[in-house]
């Protein structure tokens, strides 16, 4: 005989022999096989011992009332719930991690943004909208004078605001 992990139904045929579910051609063809391939051998004991401690073992026995606890247990469960929507049945621990790096996240864009300085220091946005003013007016004054249009001469007042 082949050695059934050779074909691919080695696991199949080897249960099959432990469950004591196979043909007897094919339990003694198997038994053949065994003596002469250790693996075989080895699984077909170790599928035995397993089979046998299944077929020994007794399950406990059941109260007369199981079914009836089992179902008043659930009926108290069920209007237990009645309160709770059934979103809130999941856990928040998850949530809480996530949530702390949004908040983290959106505390570091709103602290570095460039909107963010001028808006906590105004002092320093009002000199250099006044200087890029006084600059536009003494280049569009430079302009007129190219093109040959007078330029009212200074007063005092104007002065006093350069």
């Amino acid at each position: 005989m082949e050695c059934p992990f050779q074909n691919g139904n080695g696991a199949e045929l080897l249960i099959a022999y432990g469950s004591r579910e196979l043909a007897p051609e094919a339990e003694a063809t198997l038994e053949r096989h065994m003596i002469a391939c250790a693996a075989c051998r080895e699984l077909g004991a170790a599928q035995r011992e397993v089979w046998d401690a299944l077929d020994s073992w007794t399950p406990a026995r059941i109260s007369p009332d199981f079914d009836r606890n089992l179902y008043q247990r659930i009926a108290v469960e069920e209007r237990g719930k009645w309160w709770r929507p059934s979103w809130l049945a999941w856990s928040w621990r998850p949530l809480m991690p996530t949530a702390a790096a949004c908040l983290a996240l959106l505390a570091a864009f709103l602290l570095k943004s460039p909107d963010a300085q001028t808006v906590l220091d105004p002092h320093t946005a009002a000199p250099k909208s006044q200087i890029e003013q006084v600059e536009r007016a003494l280049d569009d004054m430079d302009l007129l004078k190219q093109i040959g249009v007078e330029v009212p001469a200074e007063t005092p007042a104007v002065r006093e605001k350069l």
